[in-house]
């Protein structure tokens, strides 16, 4: 009889054969979460989000499990964000399409080759690239960074903010055009302390104030959206406004 450890082995086997099938042909299927503005909830953008369809594969954290195993963890990011301007082709023309980076790409040139590549192949694209600011060690890097992404005419957004160490040094002296806070910080809102509250909603005007843009993760409630509206929240996403789907979805929805 398969043991539950064989049958996990047998899986994993599996999952190694085919990662290199996953990044050659590639086996990626994008996925689009929306992201909204709080006022009205018009749909002004999508988060662009990596499934396969590969047993082993499935999710990202799969996918990328078995590339930090093979030190391809940055080739694997470069897929996905191919991938998924090559599959939003089909969504409205002045959606942002905001893409993922992985830590393991930051403070390495490659990065900076990789964005220039797709605006070369995506002119038009209204494009947001994401950063989790925790994973640059160089403000350097970030001004260098920024300064690209403007000359492409390229956002940048800070990933998760809030979900560890707030980098407010990275958040003053590079300000991103939006800046996403955690998902920790907004599902526990309705049952927050009035300090607590108080406290976030003075980091929003301090955003605020840098002009960029604050974005509430992981909605998933009405009573949620209420508060983060309340709040000063400008954007949001999360499961209220939609699960990440295939582009195709979101053309009649």
């Amino acid at each position: 009889m398969e043991t539950l450890q064989d049958g996990d082995s047998v899986g994993e086997a599996l999952a190694q054969v085919q990662f290199a099938t996953l990044l050659a042909r590639p086996g990626i299927m994008p996925c689009y979460q929306p992201i909204v503005k709080l006022g009205d909830r018009t749909r002004v953008g999508y988060e662009v989000l990596a499934r396969s369809r590969f047993v082993g594969l499935e999710t990202p954290a799969k996918m990328f499990q078995v590339a930090s195993q093979r030190t391809s963890k940055a080739e694997l990011s470069r897929v996905c964000r191919m991938e998924g301007l090559r599959g939003a082709a089909v969504l409205t023309s002045d959606s942002q399409l905001y893409l993922n980076t992985h830590p393991a790409e930051l403070n390495q040139p490659e990065l900076l080759q990789s964005i220039c590549a797709l605006r070369r192949l995506y002119p038009d694209h209204r494009i947001v690239v994401e950063v989790h600011e925790s994973g640059v060690t160089s403000l350097d890097f970030l001004r260098g960074l920024r300064a690209v992404l403007d000359d492409l005419e390229i956002g940048l957004a800070y990933d998760d903010f809030g979900a560890g160490q707030a980098r407010l040094m990275e958040l003053i002296e590079v300000p991103p055009d939006v800046l996403k806070f955690d998902v920790q910080l907004i599902q526990g809102l309705p049952a927050a302390s009035a300090a607590r509250r108080t406290a976030i909603a003075s980091l929003i005007r301090m955003v605020q104030d840098l002009h960029v843009t604050p974005l509430a993760e992981g909605v998933e409630t009405e009573e949620e959206a209420a508060i983060c509206r309340e709040m000063g929240f400008d954007l949001a996403q999360g499961y209220l406004f939609g699960h990440p789907q295939p582009a195709e979805h979101w053309i009649s929805n």
